[in-house]
């Protein structure tokens, strides 16, 4: 009886994993969107003080997610080398440093340089850190971990938006870099510091949740990564890939500046951003919801259509309402990088090859990335508007929709 009365205490027991879900809520904030989610703040104060087209500005992306892809590829390496701790301080030393750079680079090359090197960290401490660190520390409730620190980046962007534009308008881009460098210096380097650890055991604790039941049958479901490459459903599934990346970042670095084009003051356009990181934090909680709740497919379906209609309703954003209704629904699109991308690759494929197949997914998203916003910038260059690159992209969301549907036609199919 005694044992019996004390077991809900010991479940209601804090556990230092939610520790570890704030560091990602932390890291997402102060990395991913400030070197990601806010750059478009800077697109166009940069592109007229250096005298380049916003495209030569724009592959300061495309150099962060190639060195982000490169680093995916040998990162788990140095964690179990140097541990995840080590890696992920040295890190978070290392990108403030480069970040302040930007406001002294002298030209559009030096910024390329830079952003190579915060995409190295950028991969070490947010894209591959945070995930390695929650699957160590959560057995259950992983899908609301990932989602807390996915959720920084969002949170973040309400505040850092507004917050950038302000400083950029009173201080100039320069000043703004450096002093973005030093709040990550200040915040990261504590973080990594003081809060993370690697697994558990370090701290003699099991993980949130203790063992898993049927863990082994579970772990060797599904497919091989060699497998997966023979199957159509993998051929499906990387465009979709491809294409929200491609263009996640098209709307995160270029509505701000599309905004201005349209005559809306640079002070309103960065509420716009801000409204849309809004919606991005609210979707990824309710998009990760209806997952759960109606499945990969349903689910999928519903992210990507929100997607479209958001873009199909920028073509009209001058006038003002429909740049609210847009802004306020594009983040249940922009979700699906966060969540889809990891839910309906288990879902397809299952567990027993998941990390082969997801870095392969990954290096294709993150070519998506590279490219998306390079090639909008193109269009605006070529064209003088941003608008038929995002009607293009609308229509690409049902185009993805019919490969969402035939991947689980195929597997409905052929394997279940």
């Amino acid at each position: 009886m005694a044992q019996s009365s004390t077991q809900p205490r010991t479940e209601r027991k804090f556990h230092y994993a939610w520790i570890i879900a704030l560091v990602g809520f932390i890291i997402y904030w102060f990395v991913i969107c400030i070197v990601s989610n806010c750059v478009g703040m800077f697109v166009k104060p940069v592109s007229e003080a250096l005298g380049i087209s916003r495209s030569r500005f724009s592959l300061t992306t495309t150099f962060v997610s190639v060195a982000s892809m490169l680093m995916s590829l040998v990162v788990s390496r140095l964690y179990r080398r140097f541990t995840i701790k080590r890696v992920m301080l040295a890190a978070g030393v290392i990108l403030p440093l480069a970040y302040g750079c930007y406001s002294i680079a002298p030209n559009i090359y030096v910024f390329y340089i830079i952003s190579f090197i915060t995409g190295f960290c950028t991969c070490a401490l947010a894209s591959v850190g945070v995930s390695t660190l929650i699957s160590n520390w959560f057995n259950e409730k992983r899908g609301l971990a990932i989602a807390i620190a996915a959720t920084g980046s969002g949170i973040g962007g309400i505040f850092m938006n507004p917050f950038i534009g302000s400083l950029i308008t009173n201080l100039g881009f320069r000043r703004t870099y450096f002093v973005l460098a030093v709040i990550m210096a200040v915040t990261l380097i504590p973080c990594t510091l003081f809060l993370v650890r690697d697994r558990p055991s370090d701290m003699g604790l099991e993980p949130y949740g203790g063992a898993p039941e049927g863990g082994a049958d579970l772990q060797h479901s599904g497919m091989t990564a060699a497998e997966a490459r023979k199957s159509p459903m993998l051929w499906m599934w990387m465009p979709v890939c491809v294409i929200v990346s491609a263009t996640c970042n098209c709307v995160m670095q270029h509505t701000v500046a599309y905004a201005t084009d349209l005559g809306y003051e640079y002070s309103f356009a960065a509420g716009i951003a801000s409204l849309i990181t809004a919606s991005l934090a609210v979707g990824k909680i309710v998009m990760g919801t209806v997952f759960d709740k109606v499945g990969s497919r349903r689910a999928a379906v519903l992210s990507l259509s929100a997607f479209g209609v958001a873009l199909g309703l920028y073509w009209f954003a001058d006038h003002m309402a429909v740049l609210y209704v847009a802004a306020s629904i594009i983040g249940f699109g922009l979700s699906f990088s966060t969540v889809a991308y990891s839910v309906v690759t288990q879902d397809l494929f299952g567990k027993r090859d998941f990390a082969g197949i997801y870095s392969t997914l990954t290096i294709f998203a993150g070519l998506g990335g590279a490219l998306g916003s390079p090639l909008i910038a193109g269009v605006y260059d070529l064209m003088g508007s941003y608008r038929l690159a995002w009607v293009t992209l609308s229509l690409l969301m049902v185009v993805n929709v019919l490969l969402i549907n035939g991947m689980f036609a195929y597997k409905k199919k052929h394997i279940e």
